[in-house]
């Protein structure tokens, strides 16, 4: 990230900065041409509408999606506060290399970005979430393949994932037996990404009320299993730091 920091600021210095036409857009921003590396620090304040805010991140998925090739850099430049935000989170208690989880994060973002619609709403934060989700997704596998090939006489306590992560809540369930790959799978595409359950159904050659009683179904065990009592661990040690 702290590369693609240094790409973006290079894109924004010269005679020719990457810029956005704010006169053009309104919403009381600057009535001028505004580098991208300013117009962050602009989107960042307080002051700025939500409206200006959605107005800035259409053009700049528009300008992604037809223009230069630049523009995705700088549409990554301008979110790196919140994919910076999202990085650490993930990075919290992660045994792997934290730059893959950077990695993860980018490519989520850049591939969302190409494909997602203009005129969605809530594009900033629907990127940011992309992205997340994507390292969420590396983390679950990283910790669930450490959870799956630890030696059996290896005393072995797997952390529990961060309930602040769907994907890590959901590989959990699947792990326990709650769920299967392929009903985690359906919750995660029509939940938390914008696949319609018609979609999914498409995708999955099914009836779309076969997939809808499908996810009804799964999503009924995932919520008892999360109200459940968990029953307690046989180390004292253990049970008093969880206390």
């Amino acid at each position: 990230m702290d590369a693609a920091e240094s790409a973006f600021r290079l894109l924004c210095t010269g005679p020719e900065p990457l810029a956005v036409d704010c006169a053009r857009i309104g919403h009381k921003l600057p009535r001028r041409r505004v580098p991208l590396v300013e117009l962050r620090d602009v989107l960042l304040d307080r002051a700025t509408t939500e409206a200006a805010r959605e107005a800035v991140w259409r053009q700049l998925v528009i300008a992604a999606q037809t223009s230069d090739p630049a523009w995705v850099l700088g549409a990554v430049g301008v979110a790196l506060p919140g994919l910076r935000k999202a990085a650490g989170e993930l990075a919290t208690g992660y045994t792997g290399d934290v730059e893959d989880i950077d990695a993860e994060i980018l490519a989520g973002f850049t591939t969302r970005l190409k494909e997602i619609d203009p005129d969605a709403g809530s594009l900033g934060p629907r990127l940011v979430w992309a992205a997340q989700r994507a390292g969420a997704k590396l983390r679950a596998a990283e910790w669930d393949y450490a959870a799956r090939t630890v030696p059996r006489w290896e005393s072995f306590e797997p952390r529990q994932p961060d309930q602040g992560h769907p994907e890590l809540v959901l590989a959990e369930a699947v792990r326990e037996g709650v769920l299967t790959e392929a009903e985690a799978s359906l919750i995660a595409d029509t939940r938390l990404d914008d696949i319609h359950l018609y979609e999914a159904a498409e995708k999955l050659g099914d009836s779309y009320f076969r997939v809808l009683r499908a996810r009804e179904k799964a999503e009924a065990a995932l919520i008892s299993w999360l109200g459940a009592e968990r029953p307690p661990k046989k180390s004292k040690s253990v049970c008093k730091k969880s206390a």
